[in-house]
């Protein structure tokens, strides 16, 4: 497997081995998801903006992916105040709107903003052979990176797949909704979905027997570690031992 083409200039980040990329976001992310002071917060926040700065994506679909993830922290931020005491800033009926709730959702918000930036500059910039070949190399066993690997390429063809037998359906009546009708049509359309799935998955390992595979996919690029790459190993060590330290000072005090 061959690293994908692509017609934007190549980031900084690209010119890093796929293995100290994963390490580097596996360690990042992890010392961001436990920390529970601001500072220490705001310390990962900055290291992602950071990434993001290094990794220079797609600002469209950096946008559409971040805006898809903070829905679901709106509503961490409308629901969480009103489980946790304290002071009150409104009530509603029987529930009140604590301002500790407020603070520890803003909270959750910023590590979990931090997380995706970190996350999507290191990791999901990588084309699936160079995240293929770095897990592979980091000992994961070979049968989940295969699984992971081929969902992450034929998802979206069964998306497309979908969208076809959909439309199919529309220009013969179907009219999506939610009668009896219509969940019968979906099911009939997820059952011919499926049986093409399993068609499209021999066809695609009978190919991919003839070019060779025995179980691992075969890589024509070999990543050599270099200087650089410990450079920024041991900045993103240095970086997580900082959060660590805030988060240790923070509770001392």
């Amino acid at each position: 497997m061959t690293r994908q083409s692509c017609d934007c200039p190549p980031a900084p980040i690209s010119r890093l081995d796929p293995r100290g990329r994963v390490c580097a976001a596996v360690a990042a992310c992890s010392a961001v998801a436990v920390c529970v002071t601001w500072p220490a917060a705001l310390a990962g926040l900055a290291m992602g903006c950071l990434c993001l700065l290094l990794s220079r994506p797609s600002m469209k679909a950096f946008v559409k992916r971040w805006a898809f993830v903070n829905i679901f922290f709106a509503g961490l931020v409308f629901t969480v105040p009103f489980g946790v005491p304290g002071t009150p800033l409104f009530t509603l009926g029987p529930l009140a709107f604590s301002r500790e709730g407020l603070w520890a959702a803003a909270l959750m918000v910023a590590k979990g903003n931090a997380i995706f930036a970190i996350f999507y500059s290191l990791v999901a910039s990588m084309t699936p052979a160079e995240l293929s070949a770095a897990l592979s190399s980091l000992g994961m066993p070979d049968r989940l990176v295969l699984i992971l690997a081929l969902t992450y390429r034929y998802m979206e063809v069964m998306r497309a797949e979908w969208d076809r037998l959909l439309t199919a359906a529309k220009t013969r009546g179907f009219v999506p909704g939610t009668s009896r009708r219509a969940y019968s049509t979906y099911g009939l359309m997820l059952a011919l979905l499926l049986v093409r799935a399993m068609d499209r998955a021999v066809c695609i390992h009978q190919a991919m027997l003839c070019r060779g595979f025995n179980g691992r996919f075969p890589l024509l690029d070999r990543y050599n570690w270099s200087r650089l790459d410990t450079a920024f190993c041991l900045l993103t060590g240095l970086a997580v031992a900082l959060v660590g330290a805030l988060e240790i000072t923070r509770w001392i005090h």
